[in-house]
C-alpha cells in the first residue's frame, strides 16, 4: 500500500493516509512512557497531526473518517494509549496499534470500545464526548453540567425494548412514573419535573406533541441517549426545567454492519430485527443504512376469559450518506412505524393501593393505533480550519386512533364501577429546521468556539374528542366482550398550531489550557393558535423570552474537572386568565456545582449538586378568599438535589455502573392547598447498580453474564401528599454467549424476582401497576 503525508483537503489513493510519519520511531518507548501534552480544542486533523509528531510514531487514517470531527482540549502527562482515547472518545472512532503503527477507523455500529491489537486493552465504551449539551462535539470534561451517555452497547447489554427501559439506570431519571403503558409513551420525571411534553429530543431537534399525538421512538434504530440535566433552554428553547433527553440515530458506516436477530420472550412476544449498512462505492463517498423491526407480542394484561393486550410494531428506517470530499457531508433520514396496541389500561385497585388483575376496559373497545413518517437531512461543510456550517431538517406527521373506556369510582358495596367511552382522532404535521455556523479562533492566547444558530419549529395539529356513557362494570364478575359503539358526541374539536423562532449564541472560550468558560443566550419568539372548530372560537398566544447560561470548569492535570453553572428555561402556559388574558410563562433557573473525574479512558465519576426554581406555575385563583374557577400563574416549585454516577472498567473483565439520587422538592408558592409539599412522583432517594463480567479465555471465552440492582424510594401520588406509594426495589439479570463471530444468543430477565410495585397512584383506589417478570431470549446472526 503506497502511503502519502496527509494534509487537511488532500486527495490520498486508497482512500487511507499517513498523518505522521515517526523519524527513527522509538514506538516501544513511546507506547509506554508519558508524553506531555498540551494541545488545544481544534478539528481532530490537527490534533492526530501533532501527537503523532510528538510521540514519534505513524499513524494512519481514512481522511472522510476524520473530516468534519473536533477534538477537545487536552493538557498534561499521560501515555499514547490515554491521549488517543481522550482525542478520540465520542467520535465512533477507535484505534488498533500494531507493528509500530497507529490505525484510526470507524467502529461498527455500537462498538465505542477502543481497541489496541497485540495486547489486552483497558478501555470499555465508558463514555467520553456528546454534542448534545453544546451542539458541539465536547468532551464530556469540558461540559459545566450534569450529563449522561446511554451507549449503543449498554443498550444491548441490557437488551431494552423502549426509551424509558434505557433510562432506568441513569441517576436523576424516574421512570414509568405511570406504571406500565402499553402506548408506548416515554413516561418520564427528570430532576422533579415531567420530561414527556417538552423534552424529548430526536437528533437534536424536538420531538413536537400535540394532545395524544407523541413521535415513538424505536430504541433499536439508536446509537445512544444523550440526558442533559438541567434547564437546556438556551440552545434548544422551550423546555421544562428538569433537562432533556436526547435520542441520537444510527448513521451510515463504511466499515460495514450486516445484523439479523430474533427474539422470543414470554407473553408470546415474537420480534424479528435487521441493521444493514455498508459502504455504495470503493472510495466510501456513498454509504447507506436500512433497519427494519417488526413485533407481534402481547402484554401482562388480560382480560379475565378473553385475549391478552397486545403490543405489536411494525418500524422501517432507511438513511443514506454522501461524503463529496473531506469537509462536506449529507445524511438523508426517514423511518416508518405503526403502533397497534389495547390502549390505556386501568386495573382495578382495592383501598390501600392494592392493584388487581381485573381490567376496567373491554377488549372490544380499548385500542390504540399511530401511524407516523419522519424524512429529514443533516448537512455539514468545513469552510476552513475556522469556519463550519450544519443545518439539521426534519419533517413528520402522526396518525392517532385511541378509544379508552375511562372507569369512574369505584363502589366497592354494590361490586360496580362507571365508565365513560372515550374516543381521541388526531392529527398533526411537525417540521424543525436548526441552523448552525461554529468558529473556532483564537484572540491572543484565548480561544474559542463560537456558536451561532437560528432554528425554527411548526406543528400543525387537529385534535378530536368524542364521548358517551358506556355500560358499568361489575368487578366482582366482569362481563367484557361488550358491544360499545364508537361514540359521536364530539367533545373537542381543535385546531392547533404552535410556531417557534429562536435565535442563540454560544461561546466556548479556553481562557487558558485549564480554564474554560461557557457562554450562552437565547431568544425566542412563540406563537400559539388554538380554533375551537365546535364554537368557532380563536384564541392566540404570543409570547417572548429571552434565557442564558454560563458555566467555568477547570482541568486538572489528573483528570479532575470541578465546575459551577447557571442556566435558564421557560415553558409557555396555555389558556387564559379570569380577564381573558393570556398567562407568562413559567420559567425556572438553576444553579450546579460538580466535579467530574475521567482520569484515563476507562473510568468516568460525576457528582452534582443542583437547586432548580421554577417560577409562574398555574394555580388557582383566590378572590376574597375564594376559588373562582379561573388560574393565575403565581405559583413556585424549587427542586434540590445530588447526583452521583460512575462508569468503570474495573478489569479486562469487569466494568461497572453505579448511580445514586437525592432530590428533594416543595412547592413554595400556590394557591391550591399545597403549599409547603413536595411534588408528585417524585422519590426522594433512587439508586442503581449494573455490573458486566466477560470472559475473554478458555471455554467460557466469549460469554458476558450481566446483573443489575435498581431502587426507588417512597413518594406521593398526588401534590397535596395524601396519597403515599410505597418505595420498591427490582433486579434484572442478563447473558450473552459469542459462540463465533456471526452467531451470539443472549437472554434478559426484568424484575428476575418478579416483585409486585406500582408505578404511581392517583387515588387510593387507582394505581399503575409496575412491570411483572420479563424474559426475552435473542439470536443474533452477522454476516
Amino acid at each position: 500500500m503506497t502511503m502519502f503525508t496527509f494534509y487537511q483537503g488532500a486527495r490520498v489513493k486508497s482512500g487511507l493516509a499517513v498523518l505522521a510519519l515517526g523519524i527513527g520511531s522509538p514506538f516501544a518507548l513511546a507506547h509506554a512512557a508519558a508524553l506531555q501534552i498540551s494541545l488545544p480544542a481544534q478539528p481532530l486533523i490537527k490534533s492526530l497531526n501533532a501527537l503523532s509528531q510528538q510521540a514519534g510514531v505513524q499513524l494512519i487514517a481514512a481522511p472522510d473518517a476524520v473530516a468534519n470531527k473536533n477534538a477537545p482540549a487536552l493538557q498534561g502527562d499521560m501515555t499514547l494509549e490515554a491521549a488517543l482515547a481522550r482525542l478520540l472518545g465520542g467520535s465512533g472512532l477507535g484505534y488498533s496499534i500494531e507493528n509500530g503503527t497507529v490505525v484510526v477507523a470507524p467502529q461498527p455500529a455500537g462498538a465505542d470500545t477502543l481497541t489496541v491489537t497485540g495486547q489486552s486493552s483497558p478501555y470499555s465504551s465508558v463514555p467520553q464526548q456528546t454534542s448534545s449539551a453544546t451542539k458541539t462535539d465536547t468532551p464530556l470534561l469540558e461540559v459545566p453540567q450534569s450529563v449522561s451517555v446511554v451507549t449503543r452497547e449498554r443498550m444491548d447489554q441490557q437488551n431494552v425494548q423502549s426509551v424509558t427501559e434505557a433510562l432506568r439506570y441513569v441517576p436523576g431519571v424516574k421512570t414509568e412514573t405511570y406504571g406500565v403503558d402499553p402506548k408506548g409513551y416515554d413516561w418520564i420525571y427528570i430532576r422533579g419535573f415531567n420530561a414527556l411534553t417538552t423534552n424529548d429530543y430526536r437528533d437534536g431537534l424536538r420531538q413536537l406533541n400535540n394532545s395524544y399525538s407523541y413521535f415513538r421512538t424505536e430504541p433499536y434504530a439508536l446509537e445512544r441517549i444523550d440526558i442533559v440535566r438541567g434547564p437546556s433552554s438556551t440552545l434548544f428553547g422551550l423546555g421544562d426545567a428538569g433537562g432533556i433527553v436526547n435520542r441520537v440515530s444510527k448513521l451510515p458506516s463504511a466499515q460495514g454492519v450486516h445484523d439479523v436477530e430474533l427474539e422470543l420472550g414470554n407473553f408470546n412476544r415474537r420480534q424479528a430485527q435487521f441493521d444493514m449498512s455498508d459502504k455504495i462505492d470503493d472510495d466510501s463517498h456513498y454509504l447507506y443504512r436500512v433497519i427494519g423491526v417488526a413485533r407481534d407480542s402481547d402484554t401482562q394484561f388480560q382480560y379475565r376469559d378473553g385475549p391478552d393486550v397486545e403490543d405489536n410494531r411494525v418500524y422501517l428506517a432507511p438513511s443514506f450518506t454522501w461524503l463529496p470530499d473531506a469537509d462536506t457531508s449529507l445524511t438523508v433520514r426517514a423511518d416508518y412505524l405503526r403502533d397497534t396496541s389495547g390502549g390505556t389500561i386501568a386495573v382495578l385497585t382495592k383501598p390501600g393501593g392494592k392493584v388487581t388483575d381485573t381490567l376496567l376496559g373491554d377488549y372490544n373497545y380499548n385500542r390504540f393505533r399511530q401511524e407516523q413518517f419522519t424524512l429529514g437531512y443533516e448537512l455539514s461543510h468545513q469552510f476552513n480550519d475556522m469556519f463550519q456550517f450544519r443545518q439539521n431538517v426534519r419533517y413528520g406527521q402522526t396518525d392517532t386512533i385511541l378509544n379508552n373506556l375511562l372507569p369512574g369510582s369505584v363502589n366497592f358495596t354494590t361490586g360496580t364501577v362507571s365508565r365513560n367511552a372515550i374516543r381521541f382522532d388526531e392529527h398533526m404535521n411537525a417540521f424543525n429546521i436548526d441552523n448552525q455556523l461554529q468558529a473556532d479562533f483564537s484572540t491572543a492566547s484565548v480561544t474559542h468556539r463560537l456558536l451561532t444558530g437560528l432554528d425554527y419549529s411548526r406543528l400543525d395539529g387537529n385534535a378530536k374528542r368524542f364521548g358517551a356513557v358506556a355500560p358499568s362494570l361489575d368487578i366482582y364478575n366482569p362481563v367484557y366482550g361488550m358491544n360499545i359503539a364508537d361514540p359521536t358526541y364530539a367533545l373537542n374539536n381543535n385546531d392547533q398550531t404552535t410556531a417557534q423562532l429562536g435565535l442563540y449564541m454560544q461561546d466556548q472560550i479556553s481562557l487558558t489550557p485549564k480554564w474554560l468558560l461557557t457562554l450562552g443566550g437565547r431568544h425566542d419568539d412563540i406563537s400559539m393558535r388554538t380554533q375551537n372548530n365546535l364554537n368557532d372560537n380563536t384564541s392566540w398566544l404570543d409570547k417572548s423570552a429571552w434565557t442564558g447560561r454560563a458555566g467555568l470548569t477547570y482541568l486538572a492535570d489528573n483528570g479532575l474537572a470541578p465546575y459551577i453553572s447557571y442556566a435558564e428555561s421557560f415553558v409557555p402556559n396555555s389558556g387564559t386568565d379570569s380577564k381573558n388574558r393570556t398567562f407568562d410563562p413559567s420559567k425556572a433557573h438553576q444553579y450546579e456545582v460538580g466535579v467530574k473525574y475521567q482520569p484515563d479512558a476507562s473510568m468516568l465519576l460525576t457528582l452534582a449538586a443542583f437547586d432548580i426554581t421554577k417560577s409562574n406555575v398555574l394555580t388557582n385563583e383566590i378572590v376574597n378568599n375564594l376559588i373562582t374557577g379561573y388560574q393565575v400563574a403565581s405559583g413556585e416549585v424549587r427542586s434540590r438535589g445530588i447526583e452521583a454516577e460512575s462508569t468503570v472498567k474495573l478489569t479486562q473483565n469487569l466494568d461497572v455502573l453505579a448511580s445514586y439520587t437525592y432530590t428533594e422538592t416543595e412547592i413554595t408558592a400556590s394557591n391550591n392547598g399545597d403549599r409547603g409539599n413536595e411534588q408528585a412522583n417524585v422519590p426522594k432517594h433512587m439508586a442503581s447498580t449494573w455490573l458486566n463480567y466477560g470472559f475473554h479465555q478458555g471455554v467460557l471465552d466469549g460469554l458476558m453474564l450481566s446483573t443489575g440492582v435498581r431502587y426507588v424510594g417512597s413518594m406521593y401520588g398526588d401534590n397535596a401528599n395524601t396519597v403515599p406509594v410505597k418505595n420498591f426495589a427490582l433486579v434484572d439479570a442478563g447473558a450473552k454467549y459469542q459462540v463465533n463471530k456471526h452467531v451470539a444468543v443472549g437472554f434478559n430477565i426484568q424484575n428476575l424476582l418478579d416483585h409486585d410495585y406500582v408505578g404511581t397512584c392517583d387515588d387510593d383506589t387507582s394505581c399503575y401497576p409496575g412491570q411483572e417478570r420479563t424474559f426475552i431470549g435473542s439470536l443474533k446472526y452477522s454476516f
